[in-house]
């Protein structure tokens, strides 16, 4: 499946949010995820299902001074 993850086309073997933030080696932790203007709730990573072309953006949390 390919999908467009922070404006870069991505190709992973999953369906779910929750495999494509692992195939990314994603920390779950201070981490938010949109889908298109959806964001997704980290309890819903697992459940929902990825379409083709969809637009993510994935949003990391830092910490700094």
């Amino acid at each position: 499946m390919r999908v467009n993850v922070n404006n870069e086309e991505v190709e992973f073997d999953g369906t779910t949010v929750g495999e494509l933030v692992t195939s990314l080696s994603i920390s779950v932790a201070g981490c938010a995820v949109a889908v298109g203007t959806k964001i997704v709730p980290a309890s819903s990573w697992h459940s929902f299902v990825l379409n083709d072309g969809d637009k993510i953006t994935i949003i990391r949390a830092t910490q700094g001074g």
